[in-house]
């Protein structure tokens, strides 16, 4: 390039620019800047567009990653709020979910108040709001506001019902249950709502609220933008209850690892010559054996403080004489065997037998105290005692009365007392129990007793059926406090009888305390199977007691015994002077039933002992018969009456004992030994599983209801389960 060609260049440089094309620069400058004030205008506050100024109208011409957030500002501040909305409701969901699965319940609220159903409605309502707020702005894109859940109206329940102590000059409260608004049959089975509407108008407002509520299509522009926030809708519009009425609960209460049982310890080896005279009272609950078929079932061994073996052999009927007349309404049958696992000692089987109701029976004062609390929301639970309850009736006459209470963060009467040939009302009754809430068990009992003592049947049965998990959690829950209770109302003619229910939180310690002090039996129920055993099948031998207050002494012979131990019975010991004191308290026994105690003892001929001898004492002299090993004697009470009667008889070193006697006699024995061997084998030695199968196996004898049969594959379980 020479010098002409460089000026040439440097004057076109220099030229001035054409003033046509800055006009249209300037002006397409100034016309972006107006509509980006427009656009700002709009907003609260700020200027949301993230572009920054161009002569270019649509960015989506030469920029794809624009394309899209070509909406408006508005849109995308609706998408930002959809999205952290989402984060809270599935946050706050998770919660209750966690808190739900772990067993914690939601605290009480005050009687007259209602609340809103959780976080998650407020959440929820407050993007409702905003969405409410922004569709006005921008009509073409506008989301469906989530589906708000039904309001949480929770019950006023007055927790307070014995806070203070039980008094009998209190008045229950009708009870308010959550059941179908439009179903006005029975008073106390209303709305939660009601009585709340009246004291505040904050829960009116925010019920019309919830109603008048309309619900939109989803827009897809919403679906786009945020499909976590729709999900997370969808999962909470399922978990909430569909009307105002109900109460937010898990479908299936788990609550596992707190079942309560009382700590024993198994009764040790004693020396006649130390303590010759054993004294106990006896026990018809059979709890035990029910509790340890579910934990077999499930593949593991139960926990050993949950077996009770006086329990586990009377869960069978025996094959026992029977008395011909109810003023003497049992009899006594003993047995003395070989020990199985002892070589060298004997067992002492003491079988009793209760007299049989066979053409009249006397008229029955019930009332189903049901538990409708929170812990009760699982199918073993309350949908279980409901057809429990379904097959008691079955077994009462036409002219029996059934009054129905139940307790949950307070306790009310559902059916007051209605002859069973009523059936239908008491079914209705039954099938509109739900669950939730905390559990007032104490007011529940207390308003139990005040509608049998209002309809008692003078020389029938007055009874309450107590059928709960034993979660008592509201008012008085202190075991000795609610024992001295039922004591004291025992005396009135009405008893209390138990069914447990459930696992994970069953309580079975508070439970056996109060059938015992109740003068009832205590039972639980896992299958069906087993309430048609408790309360059909054995419906006599469950209410109608023909012997109370029974005691049992056994006094051993030192000539011909030198040790002795008690199977079981470890909660039901007395002292001996306990035997002929007729104030002291002790097992009653039903119509039909049979009660077995077994002794293990040492010859005084043996060397099986565990004891041995002393260096320095010298051994007491030793008198008494030789053909005798001891001398039995029952104490026993007639309905109605205070002073007890006797029943005595020696039990002979030599027996004469008929097969039948004898089978039944061994099979008693193969159930102890497996309860031994469940609570670790103490006394057992080499003795084990196949041993308890075998001897089980053997003496089964007749079998109509499959029971006998139904241990030996418990046996077989717990061989594998004891093996893993």
């Amino acid at each position: 390039m020479n010098e002409q060609d460089l000026k040439r260049l440097f004057e076109q440089i220099d030229a001035k620019p054409d003033e046509s094309v800055k006009t249209r620069t300037v002006a397409a400058a100034l016309s972006a800047y107006d509509d980006a004030q427009n656009i700002g205008a709009r907003k609260d506050q700020g200027n949301g567009d993230i572009h920054r100024l161009s002569t270019k109208s649509n960015f989506s011409e030469d920029k794809p990653m624009y394309q899209a957030s070509t909406t408006t500002a508005t849109r995308r501040w609706l998408y930002s709020g959809f999205a952290s909305a989402a984060l809270l409701v599935v946050g706050v969901y998770t919660a209750i979910l966690a808190t739900q699965q772990t067993g914690f319940e939601l605290p009480e609220l005050e009687p007259t108040k209602s609340v809103q159903s959780s976080e998650v409605v407020k959440v929820e309502r407050s993007v409702e709001r905003a969405m409410d707020s922004l569709a006005s702005s921008e009509q073409a894109a506008r989301p469906e506001r989530l589906s708000a859940p039904a309001q949480l109206a929770l019950q006023p329940f007055e927790a307070d019902a014995l806070a203070s102590g039980i008094d009998d000059r209190e008045v229950s409260r009708d009870f308010q249950m959550q059941v179908d608004p439009s179903d006005h049959s029975i008073d106390a089975l209303r709305p939660p709502t009601v009585g709340a509407e009246k004291d505040s108008g904050v829960t009116r407002k925010a019920q019309a609220a919830a109603t008048a509520r309309k619900r939109e299509p989803l827009g897809e522009a919403y679906a786009a933008a945020a499909p976590a926030s729709a999900a997370a809708a969808a999962a909470a519009r399922a978990a909430a209850p569909s009307t105002i009425n109900e109460v937010i609960t898990s479908t299936d209460y788990r609550d596992m690892g707190r079942d309560r049982f009382e700590t024993i310890e198994t009764n040790p080896i004693r020396r006649v010559s130390d303590e010759p005279i054993s004294t106990f009272s006896i026990d018809i609950d059979t709890s035990s054996y029910s509790f340890m078929r579910r934990e077999l079932n499930r593949g593991v061994l139960p926990q050993k403080d949950a077996i009770r073996l006086e329990e586990m052999v009377n869960y069978f009927p025996y094959e026992y004489p029977v008395p011909d007349k109810r003023e003497a309404p049992f009899s006594t049958d003993i047995a003395v065997i070989d020990a199985p696992w002892r070589e060298g000692n004997k067992l002492v089987r003491i079988g009793i037998k209760g007299y049989e109701l066979r053409n009249t029976r006397p008229q029955t004062n019930l009332v189903f105290l049901l538990d409708v609390s929170g812990s009760m929301n699982s199918p073993d639970k309350l949908p279980l005692v409901k057809q429990s309850m379904r097959m008691l009736l079955t077994s009462l006459q036409p002219v029996d009365t059934v009054a129905i209470a139940v307790y949950a963060g307070a306790a009310g009467t559902v059916l007051e007392p209605t002859p069973v040939r009523d059936k239908q009302a008491i079914l209705n009754a039954l099938d509109r129990l739900q669950a939730g809430g905390a559990t007032a068990g104490a007011a529940g009992i207390k308003l139990a007793y005040q509608l049998a003592e209002a309809n008692l049947a003078d020389g029938g049965v007055n009874r309450i059926i107590l059928a709960t998990d034993g979660d008592f959690n509201i008012g008085i829950h202190n075991r000795e406090e609610l024992k001295g209770f039922v004591e004291r109302k025992r005396q009135s003619g009405v008893f209390l009888s138990v069914l447990g229910f459930g696992q994970g939180n069953y309580n079975n310690a508070l439970m056996q305390s109060l059938a015992q002090n109740g003068n009832g039996v205590a039972t639980y129920i896992d299958t069906l199977g087993e309430a048609q055993k408790v309360l059909v099948t054995e419906a006599t031998s469950t209410l109608f007691p023909i012997a109370a207050d029974v005691k049992v002494q056994l006094e051993f012979n030192p000539a011909t015994v030198s040790e002795y131990r008690l199977l079981g019975y470890e909660t039901r010991i007395l002292a001996e002077e306990d035997f002929n004191n007729d104030a002291v308290d002790a097992g009653d026994i039903g119509a039909g039933h049979s009660v077995t105690a077994l002794y293990e003892i040492t010859p005084r001929d043996s060397n099986s002992g565990a004891f041995s001898d002393s260096r320095y004492s010298e051994p007491k002299p030793t008198e008494g018969s030789l053909d005798e090993y001891g001398y039995l004697k029952l104490r026993y009470k007639l309905p109605g009456e205070e002073v007890s009667r006797l029943i005595s008889q020696p039990i002979p070193v030599q027996t004469d004992d008929a097969a039948i006697a004898l089978q039944e006699a061994r099979f008693a024995i193969a159930v102890a030994g497996f309860a031994e061997l469940l609570r670790g084998g103490k006394y057992t030695g080499d003795w084990g599983y196949q041993d308890a199968l075998q001897l089980a196996l053997d003496n089964r004898g007749e079998d109509p209801f499959g029971y006998r049969s139904e241990l030996v594959q418990l046996i077989r379980k717990a061989q594998v389960a004891d093996a893993m």
